[in-house]
């Protein structure tokens, strides 16, 4: 994820010296005196663009508090998964502990405009040819287990909207709705399916798909949802969407599946976004957008399925 993050344009000291010990570890004591180059700092993690022999690489550490939200060996088992098919990047080293990532550079590629039909489409489809491999994993992700998990993180370190409760309620009744799909549900979904994590790379049709770190068993649909979310889509752009995902046509059945995702998903990443804020980290209008979507969706779904005989 990358939004609209508050940071500084070096590392600190500290976290400075932590990369170049493991740099100097991988790539030998030369390499530890390489520049370091902030990247767009992500919501979840910091990195950092250094060169060896020539070969540009990209560091990846914990942002504040992410220790706590991420799993980093289911991370570290999905990517060993994923290596045996041409649908991610090339990581050269993932660390369960600490929690870094190296992985190559590639040069004048670009992340998926949102905007840009043509690589929507791209996008999309390749998404549903990742689901359609029915890839599994250990780890099950279901996002109203996630709001129950982020909240209780929380532990009122940080202050939620006053109409929380009562959208939360509204939230949580189409559970009963997609449980079926999320407990049948033995596919391996991205979950994190946002426009910066698709990467367009020269000579390849289909964008790179990047950063699994969210990755989990659920209903595929979840994923169509949160580029929608992350995009700030209107309920125009998100048909557009599912139209790219499903150019065999769709019924309005899915149609409120992908809305009801979209309705927890704002939900939960607005419990993100309040988790990452008690550490000094703040995402301003992506927080107030995911929170409307939470709370606007939810009749939308309920009138899609009133629709349905």
């Amino acid at each position: 994820m990358v939004q609209d993050k508050k940071y500084d344009l070096v590392p600190p000291l500290h976290e400075e010296a932590f990369i170049r010990r493991i740099i100097q570890h991988h790539f030998g004591e030369a390499a530890a005196d390489t520049p370091l180059f902030p990247l767009k700092e992500g919501m979840t993690n910091d990195s950092f663009l250094f060169t060896v022999h020539g070969q540009r690489y990209i560091f990846r550490c914990n942002g504040k508090g992410t220790e706590l939200l991420i799993d980093r060996a289911h991370e570290k088992a999905v990517y060993e998964m994923l290596s045996a098919i041409d649908i991610t990047e090339r990581v050269v080293v993932l660390s369960t502990d600490p929690g870094y990532k190296i992985s190559c550079y590639y040069e004048g590629a670009h992340v998926c405009d949102p905007h840009n039909m043509d690589e929507v489409g791209r996008c999309m489809r390749a998404l549903r040819s990742f689901h359609e491999r029915r890839l599994t994993a250990e780890k099950i992700f279901n996002p109203f287990d996630a709001v129950c998990h982020y909240e209780n993180m929380l532990q009122g370190r940080a202050n939620l909207p006053p109409e929380y409760r009562e959208v939360r309620r509204a939230v949580f009744g189409l559970q009963t709705f997609v449980s079926p799909f999320l407990e049948s549900s033995q596919t391996l979904c991205h979950i994190d399916s946002v426009a910066d994590n698709f990467l367009f790379v020269e000579g390849r049709e289909s964008p790179y798909l990047i950063d699994w770190e969210y990755a989990g068993r659920c209903d595929p649909l979840i994923d169509v949802a949160m580029f929608a979310l992350y995009a700030n889509y209107t309920e125009e752009e998100t048909e557009r969407l599912i139209a790219e995902y499903f150019p065999e046509g769709f019924d309005r059945a899915i149609k409120a599946r992908v809305y009801a995702y979209m309705a927890v998903g704002g939900l939960l990443w607005s419990c993100w976004c309040a988790y990452k804020s008690s550490f000094g980290v703040t995402f301003g209008l992506y927080a107030d957008n995911q929170f409307r979507f939470a709370k606007t969706y939810p009749a939308k779904v309920q009138t899609l399925l009133g629709g349905i005989g």
